[in-house]
């Protein structure tokens, strides 16, 4: 088992990029000088591999500051995505994000914003 980290929308319609079903919802783009907007999001198999939905996610906490801004952060948020921490059964390592499957997951715990970047960014 393993703690993992990601953020994501409260409503399963929607997501930064792709809902849960796996369809194109929200557009990142909106979100300003937000870093993840670079990402390649096209399709990728890794999330599809033997035919179940594995969903990408962070090894650290801290690694979620990399991707997010204190300001993005506060818009996404704003926006109804919170930011989440999963014991996870179920997962693949790879270079720069694990993926999961949140069908086997232990337990989901949501995170305070102090808890992602500290008291200082309030």
């Amino acid at each position: 088992m393993k703690w993992l980290y990601r953020l994501e929308s409260s409503d399963p319609k929607k997501g930064l990029w792709y809902n849960e079903a796996g369809n194109f919802v929200f557009n990142i783009n909106d979100i300003e000088n937000c870093v993840t907007r670079e990402l390649p999001m096209g399709y990728d198999e890794r999330y599809q591999q033997d035919g179940k939905q594995w969903f990408s996610s962070c090894t650290k906490l801290e690694d979620l500051t990399h991707w997010y801004s204190v300001e993005n952060a506060k818009d996404l948020l704003a926006n109804g995505f919170k930011f989440y921490k999963y014991l996870a059964t179920d997962y693949h390592e790879y270079e720069k994000e694990t993926v999961f499957l949140k069908d086997t997951h232990v337990t989901r715990i949501e995170l305070e914003f102090e808890e992602v970047f500290g008291r200082v960014a309030i």
